[in-house]
């Protein structure tokens, strides 16, 4: 009788890996779909036929919106992340949110002043702090983006005053796919994917929320020797 090895898999890795797979084939369709919208916008503009111009603008949006969700995905697998470098996070964190603040009057900054460095992929910092920008945004009120230095961590913090999260909500909250917004089709993941990056580059994640006066989401990282 062969011998089967159990299968140590997590569900978490078996999802990762599952999202990983469906975001690779779901762009290859795409490639396919959007390229021949794009010849069919062409030939209309060559032969002067604006009939179809409004439906054909509606697909290629769809389709451009399709697949910034397949770069979610791909984000939330893990298989974007770049090799990890020594990161200035307060410094990267300035240059992201800086320019958000020309159409974000809502938003500020409390950076801390040291240069403390975390090993990681820029790439994936920046666009864990976009999604939790754009989760505080959707939740309405002030928002606050901060970092503070305390021993060996350097602490990612987004705090907002919107609506916040009953604890029935707030305990599903990071998980994947879990939305309380009407049509959630690709959305649920802006916390799975900092939560993600955070544990890829050695920290933590953490929630704290109360309905009616918002919700703080903290991630912890630890500083390079």
């Amino acid at each position: 009788m062969n011998d089967i090895s159990p299968d140590t898999t997590s569900a978490q890795e078996k999802l990762e890996h599952f999202a990983a797979n469906v975001a690779h084939d779901f762009n290859n369709l795409l490639t396919g779909i959007l390229g021949n919208m794009e010849l069919m916008q062409n030939r209309a503009r060559r032969t002067g036929v604006t009939t179809f111009d409004a439906y054909l603008d509606g697909a290629r949006n769809a389709g451009s919106r399709a697949a910034t969700f397949a770069q979610r995905l791909l984000a939330f697998s893990g298989r974007a992340a770049q090799p990890a470098e020594a990161v200035d996070i307060s410094q990267l964190i300035s240059e992201l949110v800086e320019p958000m603040r020309d159409h974000l009057n809502n938003l500020t900054m409390d950076l801390s002043k040291s240069d403390a460095r975390v090993a990681c992929d820029p790439g994936q910092v920046e666009l864990a702090v976009h999604e939790l920008i754009h989760n505080a945004t959707e939740a309405g009120g002030d928002i606050l983006v901060s970092t503070k230095t305390e021993n060996d961590t350097i602490s990612i913090i987004i705090r907002d005053t919107g609506h916040g999260m009953e604890p029935a909500v707030l305990n599903r909250a990071a998980e994947p796919f879990f939305t309380t917004l009407p049509n959630g089709a690709g959305k649920g993941l802006g916390l799975a994917i900092a939560e993600r990056f955070a544990r890829q580059a050695g920290g933590s994640m953490e929630i704290t929320s109360q309905a009616g006066t918002g919700t703080t989401v903290t991630l912890t990282l630890p500083l390079m020797n």
